[in-house]
């Protein structure tokens, strides 16, 4: 007997501190047993729910369908379910309960053995979550739930509605898919840079809808995390505002638009000029004022009618719309007077690009009816913040300028001082000079070594371009490059050093000279030629150059404008076996994030880094990181403008891979390059 109650009292110990509820109740469903934790739930003490019947402590409802169910499963080994308890005060307490029949020694039901888990917050919870969970589902505004890498996991059908997309056609889909071309791919970036930081990003953003057309919609995006504090999920909530816009931009028309070109009226022009002069003030950038002035429109408007007059200021205004970017601002002052602000340019050189361009395009004969008209225009120009930061003077001194044009001859532009007139002209002269040096073969290619910095041993060339100008010599890149970006003759110049470095290199390796690499410059407007690959294999056959021992350099900031046509334009031209560099490294962003992402094969330190060393401890110190990081990376790296043994000490000391420079030798002519390899 001891050991026995032994066991009792060690089972009844064992039930007591259970923090569930146990509730024994025989065949009649009177209450023989409970734990404290039982009692404890219902606000009982145990003396007071012993003997007594279970549906005392059920609602009369929950008591009809458990005298039924106690019956039914009585015989069965157990059954677990909800239910609805009474509390001693009179409220529902909501339990899961697990029922094991109890038999006698005869195999006969002699009660039952009912285990008691408190159910209620797990009910206010799902609860909770039906709310929200039909909240979200019948929100007017979209929902979308991504992972952690932007694959769309669940939408709403206010999303559907809006996208055109059926939820199963967009599950698992990068959310990619959603971007219209108005929203850019450096505009993504900086979104998802937001946003996996694990901080929330508001804005207005464009979203393509499955049939390709496009909504506004003004969107939040906020980062779920875990317990460890890492991302795991993203949610945008985002509400079409497109009929708010449209509206919005129908009063701005009124207020701001000219009513008959559509350009912008003499209120927003000023608006837009004074937000621009203010900018400059912070950042310090180039911007133009053009002031442009029909030449004889009112012959024109008196002889051939005023129908025939508007339907020309109509004309020029698509005309000037066609010669500025985006970003600047075309208006009309009224009559035949317009005016165009240029912002962020490449100073004088700029403003005269697009002086240029118009006047080329108003050239062109107008037909209107059964008339055939030219209209020349008078341009005057003036430029902040070098001739001044108010809108008045601006607006006075291109006008100054506008009449000098006109007492010119017309149909010309000219500057508000005399010495960028003079640099406008200075700017025509070498681009007409650089057109006929392509056409009388004056562009010349030169050689300089690249040389391993652990042996001096030659690995490679770059190919550098010269112009043999008949009056003023040989001429650097730095006299010319820039004109011939400015107007498009780069594209020209370009290819035809390409094809001059391929033949001349192949005529090195004909004399016995076999250089494992040899380096050119693609500029970015060869980059962004559709034509880039077909041009460079046609090349490749043309010359029979292996473009295994290419090496093509580009700079950091070409590929800024669009990460992902970028990575794949040099995947295909790693495809076939041509080797990438990032050129003047460290003068552009220098960011890491897009380092590893490009596929890519070596770093070229800029000069400017390498010409103080060994005495700028700054300069130290980036190249010896820039060097470190290169190679965690796995890319080689070219340092160039070595001109010292103190410089190459410090590269060797921290294993930097190729060097270039006047110590190695100067950029030479192929017949001198040879003679001194």
């Amino acid at each position: 007997m001891g050991k026995k109650k032994q066991t009792h009292d060690f089972y009844h110990q064992l039930i007591e501190g259970l923090h569930e509820g146990v509730w024994l109740v025989d065949k009649h469903h009177n209450t023989t047993f409970v734990n404290q934790a039982m009692a404890d739930l219902l606000g009982y003490e145990v003396a007071d729910m012993l003997h007594k019947n279970i549906f005392k402590f059920m609602s009369e409802k929950e008591s009809t369908v458990w005298k039924h169910l106690l019956i039914q499963y009585a015989k069965i080994k157990s059954y677990s379910r909800g239910l609805e308890l009474l509390h001693k005060e009179g409220h529902g307490i909501y339990v899961r309960i697990s029922l094991s029949p109890v038999f006698d020694e005869q195999d006969e039901y002699d009660g039952t053995v009912i285990g008691v888990v408190d159910d209620t917050d797990l009910r206010h919870q799902d609860h909770q979550l039906k709310l929200l969970s039909s909240a979200v589902e019948q929100s007017a505004t979209l929902v979308v739930i991504t992972n952690e890498m932007g694959m769309v996991q669940y939408v709403n059908p206010k999303f559907c509605e809006l996208t055109g997309y059926a939820a199963d056609e967009i599950i698992d889909q990068n959310i990619k898919i959603l971007r219209s071309s108005s929203f850019k791919a450096s505009e993504l970036a900086e979104v998802w840079k937001v946003i996996v930081s694990g901080n929330a990003w508001q804005g207005e953003v464009s979203t393509k809808k499955k049939n390709g057309e496009t909504f506004s919609s003004l969107m939040s995006i906020s980062p779920i995390k875990n317990e460890q504090n890492e991302v795991i999920n993203f949610v945008a909530v985002g509400e079409d505002i497109t009929r708010l816009k449209d509206a919005q931009s129908r009063i701005e028309q009124l207020a701001y638009v000219d009513s008959l070109t559509g350009l912008a009226n003499r209120v927003l022009f000023r608006d837009r000029i004074e937000q621009v002069l203010k900018n400059i003030k912070r950042s310090r950038f180039d911007a133009a004022l053009l002031y442009l002035d029909l030449d004889q429109f009112k012959r024109i408007n008196d002889s051939l009618g005023h129908d025939v007059g508007d339907a020309l200021l109509m004309n020029v205004a698509d005309r000037l719309r066609d010669c500025v970017r985006h970003q600047d601002t075309v208006a009309r002052m009224g009559g035949d007077e317009f005016v165009i602000l240029l912002t962020n340019i490449d100073g004088v050189a700029g403003a005269t690009l697009v002086a240029r361009k118009i006047l080329q395009i108003m050239n062109k004969p107008i037909r209107l009816l059964s008339h055939e008209i030219i209209i020349t225009p008078s341009i005057g120009i003036t430029m902040a913040p070098a001739d001044s930061l108010n809108a008045d003077i601006l607006l006075k001194n291109a006008d100054l300028a506008m009449y000098r044009a006109k007492s010119q001859g017309r149909n010309n532009y000219q500057f508000f001082t005399d010495e960028m007139n003079a640099k406008a002209t200075r700017h025509l002269e070498i681009e007409n000079e650089l057109r006929m040096a392509l056409d009388k073969d004056q562009i010349e290619i030169y050689f300089q070594p690249q040389v391993s910095i652990k042996n001096r041993e030659l690995v490679g060339v770059e190919a550098l371009v010269r112009w043999n100008h008949p009056e003023r010599g040989i001429l650097s890149p730095d006299q010319f490059i820039q004109v011939a970006e400015e107007t498009g003759l780069i594209i020209t110049l370009g290819w035809k050093i390409l094809k001059q470095s391929c033949i001349q290199w192949c005529t090195m390796k004909s004399k016995g000279l076999e250089i494992p690499k040899m380096a050119v410059n693609l500029s970015s407007r060869q980059f962004r030629d559709p034509n880039l690959l077909e041009m460079i294999q046609a090349i490749f056959d043309r010359t029979g150059f292996n473009p295994l021992n290419l090496e093509l350099e580009i700079t950091e900031s070409l590929l800024m404008d669009d990460m992902e046509h970028a990575i794949s334009v040099l995947k295909q031209l790693k495809d076939i076996g041509i080797s990438i560099s990032i050129d003047d490294f460290g003068t552009g962003y220098s960011s890491l994030s897009y380092l590893k992402r490009l596929p890519i094969d070596s770093l070229k330190v800029d000069r400017s880094f390498i010409t103080d060393i060994p005495n700028d401890k700054d300069d130290i110190a980036i190249t010896a990181a820039v060097i470190a990081m290169a190679h965690k990376l796995r890319l080689k790296v070219v340092a160039e403008g070595v001109e010292t043994q103190a410089q190459l000490d410090f590269l060797q000391k921290n294993h930097c891979d190729i060097g270039q420079g006047y110590l190695f030798g100067k950029p030479m002519k192929l017949g001198d390059f040879l003679k001194h390899q």
